[in-house]
This record gives structure tokens, sequence and C-alpha cells, in this order.
């Protein structure tokens, strides 16, 4: 669909409304929708929709696709990783017309009178034309899945061939497919995927990083962390608590195809700069394994923060992989670490990743990859913003809604 530049200027003018109610919108659209089509919340994390961010997301995706709907390609980066996420979660085009009634129903109820009949009108040629774009890339993506070696569609019986405990809040489970047939081994480092449980009358769908090489094994490894209940504001998650307190080896998981972009590029050969915060190491450490073994040349520069030994993730394979890898470059960070922990080489440092040690070792021509919680990502992309590395080279994943991550 091609929009007409009257159209186009009806919809630009709806902007300043949607950025300034854009989170009220939301969490009207997500109440009304519920309370008609209650199966929609097997698709939707509970969790993210308990705690804002969902609605935060969905607000900005809103706002950015009505800033750009004449060219949104500005905005295809946060397209493809959508669509991506909508694709591990097994959203189907049916979905959309679903989602475009009760957002629309939103928009009237919380705008009011600005919601003129030309308006209403231009809104729904928008949102036809920006679903259609989702519809046609999610549709390109769940082809590619099925069609390539091993692949499949939605989700697939995976026994737990192995399980390791490899920090105090993080397992980890090697899964290999229940039926004995090939799976895709060729995704890319940095990729998820995502397991399905049913619980509570619910589905619940989590997504969770591959943390090795892939094609290694013929298995899939990923690692969970316990969502800490003792924590102020935070409650266990539904899922990771599942597979903490039940999940065993030889017992079944369902699992959807690798997807996400947020991938190291094997392609390029300039340094790689890898850095974590927590549980943000599992697909860094995908990528961490891949250059190693697939580009042995390859500059990388790790840095790893975690609050102390406790907490450490694959403190062995690290420090195995940065000794046998003379490019490799590994320094860990424990914020309450101790002189003890410095003297016996668990951490390099004790506190936080800073700005001169980002200076100091990052290249200016390096490809950054940054994963972690959302004030650790901020910071750091912040910090080499301001020391003049350039956005396109700086790479991120969040877990969760990724429009609900801003960047100062």
């Amino acid at each position: 669909m091609i929009m007409d530049t009257p159209t186009i200027g009806i919809v630009k003018s709806l902007v300043p409304a949607l950025q300034e109610h854009g989170s009220e919108i939301t969490t009207r659209f997500y109440a009304k929708m519920f309370e008609a089509h209650p199966e929609l919340l097997n698709i939707f994390n509970h969790s993210n929709q308990r705690d804002g961010l969902q609605q935060q997301a969905l607000a900005t995706s809103v706002y950015a696709a009505a800033a750009n709907i004449d060219d949104l390609t500005a905005i295809l980066p946060a397209v493809k990783h959508i669509a991506n996420k909508h694709c591990s979660l097994g959203v189907k085009p049916e979905h959309y017309p679903i989602v475009g009634k009760y957002l629309t129903l939103a928009i009237q109820d919380v705008l009011g009178d600005v919601v003129t009949p030309e308006l209403l009108s231009a809104w729904k040629k928008a949102y036809t034309m920006i679903s259609d774009a989702f519809i046609q890339l999610e549709q390109q993506i769940y082809q590619e899945e099925e069609q390539c070696r091993g692949g499949w569609a939605g989700f697939r019986p995976f026994t737990v061939k192995s399980r390791q405990q490899v920090a105090e809040d993080i397992v980890a489970l090697e899964l290999e497919a229940a039926d004995g047939q090939p799976i895709i081994e060729d995704y890319l480092p940095g990729q998820y995927v995502t397991v399905k449980i049913e619980k509570d009358g619910f589905e619940h769908l989590r997504q969770y990083s591959l943390c090795d090489v892939p094609g290694s094994h013929h298995t899939y490894r990923i690692a969970v962390k316990f969502e800490d209940t003792s924590r102020e504001l935070q409650r266990a998650g539904l899922v990771s608590s599942y597979i903490h307190y039940h999940v065993r080896a030889g017992d079944t998981l369902l699992v959807s195809a690798p997807a996400g972009v947020f991938t190291l590029d094997t392609t390029l050969t300039n340094p790689v700069a890898l850095l974590a915060g927590g549980v943000g190491i599992t697909p860094i450490m995908s990528m961490l394994r891949t250059v190693a073994e697939q580009q042995p040349d390859r500059e990388v520069q790790l840095a790893y923060a975690v609050r102390d030994h406790h907490f450490h993730a694959f403190a062995d394979d690290l420090k195995q992989l940065a000794e046998g890898a003379p490019t490799v470059s590994s320094t860990i960070f424990y914020e309450n670490g101790t002189e003890e922990d410095v003297e016996q080489r668990r951490c390099s440092y004790i506190g936080r990743i800073n700005a001169a040690w980002l200076e100091q070792h990052i290249p200016g021509n390096a490809e950054v990859y940054v994963c972690g919680p959302r004030p650790f990502m901020q910071v750091m992309i912040s910090t080499l913003l301001r020391q003049g590395h350039p956005m396109e080279h700086i790479h991120y994943e969040v877990f969760g809604p990724a429009l609900s991550f801003s960047v100062d």
C-alpha cells in the first residue's frame, strides 16, 4: 500500500498525541483486547504486562511507526527485531486485525474528540500498511525456518540431555531433539530460542539465548537465570522458577526454532568488544566461542560485570577460552568483590566497568556487542557514544520488550 501525501500528513499530525498519551493508550488497548480475547494471553509475557514494559514498548513502536509512516525503512532494525520476536512466539497474520481493532478503540477512548472521522480513516490506512509490513517479513522468517535443514514450524519437543549449575542463579540446559531428527545447526551466534510451558491454565513463553558455538554437538545449550524473590519489587519468573525447581535431565521442553537479530558478524575482521552484565553473558558466550573457534586471528576484548564470584557464570569456560586463545582478552569485574578475589584471579577489578576502562581497552574501530540489565546497557552505550564510537558499530540485546529501552 502507498499512502498519499494528505493521508501521511494526517497520520503525522497524530504523533504528538501518541507520544504524550502512548502508555495510557496501550494500557487501555491490552485491557480491552485481553477481555475480548483471553486466549492471546498465551502469547504475551505476563511479567512484562505486570511491570508495564510491554505497554511502554508498544507505545514507543506505535509512535515511531506513525512518525516514520512515509518511510518505514527508517525503523527497519526495530521492525526486524520485533518480527523475530513475533515469530519466536508464534504470532500469525490473523492476530493483526484483532490488535488493530482494539488499538484503534483505545486511541479513540483516550484521545476523544481529537480523533475525527478523517483522522480515524487515515490511522486505519496507516495501521494496515504497518501490519502488512510485519506480516510479510514474518512470513518470510517462518518460511526460512521451516524450509532450512533441520527446520520446523511452531514448537518442537526437546529432551534435556544435561543440566549444569553455571552460577548460583543460572542453570544451563543442553537440549536435543526428542525425535532424534536434525535440528537447525547453522543459527547465528547471539540468537535465542523460545521455551513454552503450561502453568495455571495458560501457556507461558520465554526466550533464552543460545550460548554455544552453532553446530556444536547437534544440540542447543541455553542458560536460565532464576529471578530472585528476595530482591525488592521483584517476583519469581514463572518459567525460570519452573525450570530451576522442576526441570531435570530426561525431561521434555517445547522449543521454537532459533531467532533474533543480535548476532555476531563473522564476515568482518575488525576487533570485537563484548560487554556483558549478569545473565547478559549468555548470548555473549556464543559470540566469544564462535570468534575464538572460527576467527582465531580476530582481536577480542571481553568485559564481564557481576556482583561477586557466586554469580560469575561460565567462570571455568571463560578462563579456558582466554588462556587458549592469544587474541582474546578477558576482564572480569566484581561489584562486591574482595582483595582475595583479585589475588585468586577470580576477577580482574573490584567495582563496575567504567569510562576509563572502556576508553583504554575498546578500539575505535571495534564492533561492540552489549548485553545485560537495562541500566548497565544504558551506561555502557551512552559512554561509548560520548567516546566517539558510532552507533552503527554498537549492537545490543534487551531481555524483554526492546522498544521500552532507550539510550540517553
